[in-house]
């Protein structure tokens, strides 16, 4: 299977953000892209004011999502993407992908940005940062293809036999 390959950062364990830390969480990682050089255009939320976990404009949606926090509403999953211009589909299109879910079985984080970029991430970094919003039981450090899907292989839904391109880099158990 071809397509972009991507590497990410997958943080597994109970996430304590709430409210102000979500905002917090959004707020670093609007940083992390921009430096990066692919800023974030696009969230996907799931929460009590945000059930269909659709993508919209971050200039569309970042208003709501501060009021929804301020007032202390539930949110289960933020996802924030970078998408080009161009996108036809979102879930392989994607720049950058970042994701807080507590929607599986197994809560977790994940930072997805091309393997190319990878060499720019400070992981150790990136990792005690995500640690600020999960208190984490293990990780992993991967790659796989953008068709393969990241958030898939993260959500634990499939086995690693599944995916064709995945590369596992490091394995940690905190």
């Amino acid at each position: 299977m071809s397509g972009k390959l991507m590497t990410s950062i997958v943080l597994y364990g109970l996430i304590r953000a709430k409210e102000q830390e979500i905002w917090e969480w959004y707020q670093y990682f609007l940083k992390f892209n921009e430096k990066l050089g692919y800023p974030s255009t696009h969230l996907g939320i799931i929460g009590d004011s945000f059930k269909s976990g659709k993508l919209t404009t971050i200039k569309r949606t970042e208003a709501k999502l501060s009021k929804v926090l301020e007032n202390g509403e539930n949110i289960k999953t933020i996802s924030i993407y970078s998408l080009p211009e161009e996108f036809t589909q979102a879930a392989f299109d994607y720049n950058t992908f970042i994701c807080m879910n507590q929607s599986f079985n197994h809560p977790f984080v994940i930072v997805s940005v091309p393997s190319a970029d990878f060499i720019n991430v400070n992981m150790q970094e990136l990792i005690a940062d995500l640690q600020r919003f999960i208190i984490c039981t293990e990780g992993k450090v991967f790659e796989l293809s953008a068709l393969e899907s990241p958030l898939i292989y993260a959500s634990k839904v499939n086995d690693d036999s599944d995916f064709s391109s995945l590369k596992i880099i490091e394995k940690f158990i905190f």
